[in-house]
């Protein structure tokens, strides 16, 4: 969850299955933590749409 002083960024996840997503969030982690709430899978490669940075994370959502 972002506090409104944080800048958010916005970010393409892209889950397991292929689809793809527009995320907004503060950082990668709370953009991961956004993507498991949202579509309720697990693994997601982001991608910030501004920097192009790219990470994977495996969200455990039992």
């Amino acid at each position: 969850m972002f506090h409104a002083t944080e800048t958010l960024h916005r970010f393409e996840a892209r889950a397991a299955g292929g689809a793809t997503y527009e995320i907004i969030g503060a950082s990668f982690e709370d953009a991961a933590l956004e993507f498991a709430d949202l579509v309720h899978e697990g693994e997601v490669e982001l991608t910030d749409c501004e920097s192009g940075e790219r990470r994977r994370f495996h969200v455990d959502i039992a």
